[in-house]
């Protein structure tokens, strides 16, 4: 736990430390009117240890933020490879400003690894900020490390918030475009539904982005990136994924002919029009934010989906390896396996995708590689060995966003 005891030290050079502290908090507070709900100390301020290698120095640190889309990431679903660009800051997409919630958890259960099983126990931090980009501004507050800003004229009740180094955990999440929000009960998730659509340009441009969870107990190593103190760095995604299918083969590709190439959800070749599945392009996504207990991560669920707005297969006509054609489509962790119905050289060939490997998360980009033997066959190769869970993708693959 983070959790120290602290003494105040006796008149000498600890008072001095002291009298020098109340100068600086001072001078910090300064910058803003009005208190919060977050970790805004009240004189007089305890002087902690100072910091080493492996525990920054408690002082009084103002929490700032920064917006950005993470990397570019194809998951190939037959070899682990994967081409990849560097993240650009939000503004560089255009958005300038995002809408910020922040909590810090005060307990730690080792046991059963829950933080703030008792929610009264959760602080609130950001109660839903505004956050501006403007241009040129970096480090002339304390509040703005990378030209974003909370402390914004318009928004006179948003005050300066400071880093608690007692903190056993915090927690921060972000959507932009947003302008109402009602948050559930302090014990469950908070949760965002956003309108996606993927069925136009224009479409996805008006498609919110929404943040990932950042989580950190601000420990080295596990949280090297995300440490108490320094800025917040929110990774945006848009709700959507990409998903193609291509084709390699086992000896020369000369004199094969594919036609009628249809992969689509299996149940529904056998299934009437009005019960297919069919592949979502539109509808409503849900992104939930845990505040307490174990889980760390954000999830999202897919609802209201638009009739008219569905892909009914993944259909065209023979691309050559290498040649990419994506489809953008909704993420969907239900949608069941899929089947893939192919003419080589006049024969109908088939292959099946299992339900697991066909889990599309908010960010990823699918490739579905189908070999074609020399018999004429179809078939997948090694798909198990270039997927894992979500959390596991994390740290191996990045992501890509809109």
């Amino acid at each position: 736990m983070r959790q120290e005891i602290r003494k105040i030290g006796e008149i000498g050079l600890m008072g001095l430390m002291g009298l020098i502290g109340l100068i600086s908090l001072m001078g910090l507070t300064s910058c803003s009117s009005g208190s919060g709900e977050g970790w805004e100390p009240e004189l007089p301020v305890e002087q902690g240890k100072q910091g080493t290698s492996e525990e920054p120095a408690e002082m009084l640190t103002p929490i700032c933020f920064s917006g950005y889309e993470g990397e570019n990431q194809e998951v190939n679903m037959v070899k682990r490879d994967a081409a990849t660009r560097a993240g650009l800051q939000l503004n560089d997409a255009g958005v300038t400003a995002f809408t910020v919630w922040g909590y810090k958890n005060m307990t730690y259960d080792e046991l059963t690894g829950t933080y703030d099983a008792d929610a009264s126990k959760m602080q609130t931090v950001f109660p839903g900020y505004a956050v501006e980009y403007q241009p040129n501004s970096a480090a002339t507050t304390t509040t703005n490390s990378s030209n974003w800003e909370y402390l914004l004229a318009g928004h006179p009740t948003q005050s300066i918030k400071f880093w608690d180094w007692s903190a056993a955990a915090y927690r921060f999440y972000a959507v932009t475009g947003y302008t109402s929000h009602e948050p559930n009960t302090p014990n469950g998730p908070h949760e965002f539904s956003i309108v996606a659509d993927a069925t136009s340009t224009e479409g996805m441009n008006a498609t919110h982005y929404f943040s990932r969870l950042w989580f950190s107990t601000g420990q080295l190593p596990t949280y090297a990136d995300k440490q108490f103190g320094k800025p917040v760095q929110l990774e945006f995604l848009k709700p959507f994924c990409r998903v193609r299918l291509m084709f390699n083969y086992s000896y020369a590709e000369e004199g094969i002919r594919l036609e009628d190439i249809c992969f689509k959800p299996g149940a529904d070749y056998e299934a009437a029009e009005g019960d297919r599945v069919k592949i979502p392009l539109k509808g409503t996504f849900t992104v939930s934010y845990p505040l307490t207990g174990t889980e760390t991560k954000e999830s999202f669920t897919i609802s209201n989906i638009d009739a008219p707005s569905r892909l009914e297969a993944f259909t065209e006509e023979y691309i050559p390896e290498g040649t990419e054609k994506w489809y953008t489509v909704l993420p969907n962790n239900t949608q069941g396996y899929y089947r893939l119905r192919v003419l080589v050289n006049g024969a109908e060939r088939w292959a099946t995708v299992p339900e697991q490997f066909m889990q599309w998360q908010p960010g990823y980009s699918y490739t579905y590689i189908f070999k074609i033997t020399e018999e004429g066959g179809v078939e997948i190769e090694l798909v198990h060995s270039a997927v894992a869970d979500w959390t596991d993708l994390e740290n191996e693959y990045s992501v890509y966003n809109w």
